[in-house]
């Protein structure tokens, strides 16, 4: 978490939130792990985000920043200074905005960080801006060895599934109802494209999955429905991947992980 749409929602806000107004002033805080920010003079400047898969890219006015949210990294604003607010006290970086309220990034558990200037050109195209260019380059290169790999680890790969994270793993595989320990290329299909495509737009029109610190901040979220979409992340079998991540599944499909 976050995950694509949750990225995607949380560049939305930045650039809604920023339209009508400017930076007068900033802190940066030692804790700060955007460093690529603090080089650039941002006052008197405009914030706006786009986003491509887990990646976000800040512009002030029209230098950019790419940026990864981590865990929990998010954009809060402040109408007045929020010291007792959990989002003000990790707020490494406090915009001061041209209507005298506070825009900030926050980052509880501070793994987000800037990345460079442009997208990161190992990680694949994005389902929401570039989605044929997705299904391409995946039955394009079924051939490649990531794809000979269980399922439920080769759909983690940002390479081909740039956006990809536990829920929706979880929910992709899980309601798809095939043994998700099987190698990837024996589900790739477009059907199968089909049915990713469909999943990660549910998430998005849910306004994304307010799990752990992330919120949605444009006021879109639905929570119970969002809720009754998961039947699989948090409430079935579960296990730990060779990257030390949970994997939830169906129990059916026990057997199956044991005979790996």
């Amino acid at each position: 978490m976050p995950e694509i749409s949750e990225v995607r929602l949380t560049a939305q806000f930045v650039t809604e939130a920023n339209k009508n107004r400017t930076i007068q002033d900033v802190t940066y805080l030692k804790t700060n792990k955007l460093k690529l920010v603090e080089d650039i003079d941002v006052v008197g400047k405009k914030m706006s985000a786009i986003s491509r898969g887990k990646e976000l890219k800040l512009f002030f006015d029209k230098e950019p920043v790419v940026i990864s949210l981590g865990m929990t990294g998010c954009f809060k604003n402040f109408q007045k200074r929020g010291y007792k607010n959990k989002h003000w006290k990790h707020g490494h970086i406090r915009f001061r905005m041209s209507d005298n309220s506070w825009f900030c990034w926050s980052d509880v558990r501070r793994f987000g960080k800037s990345v460079s200037n442009d997208w990161n050109p190992h990680r694949g195209p994005d389902v929401f801006d570039e989605e044929k260019a997705f299904r391409e380059y995946i039955m394009d290169n079924l051939h490649h060895r990531d794809f000979s790999k269980p399922a439920h680890t080769a759909i983690m790969n940002q390479k081909w599934f740039n956006g990809m994270g536990n829920y929706l793993r979880a929910e992709i595989l899980g309601k798809w109802d095939k043994n998700p320990f099987q190698p990837l290329k024996k589900l790739i299909n477009k059907p199968f494209l089909d049915h990713v495509v469909e999943q990660i737009h549910d998430t998005y029109r849910l306004g994304g999955g307010e799990l752990y610190s992330w919120m949605n901040e444009n006021k879109s979220h639905q929570d119970q429905a969002f809720h009754n979409w998961m039947q699989f992340y948090g409430k079935t079998q579960k296990m730990t991947d060779a990257q030390g991540r949970t994997f939830w599944y169906a129990k059916k499909w026990h057997n199956k992980l044991k005979s790996l």
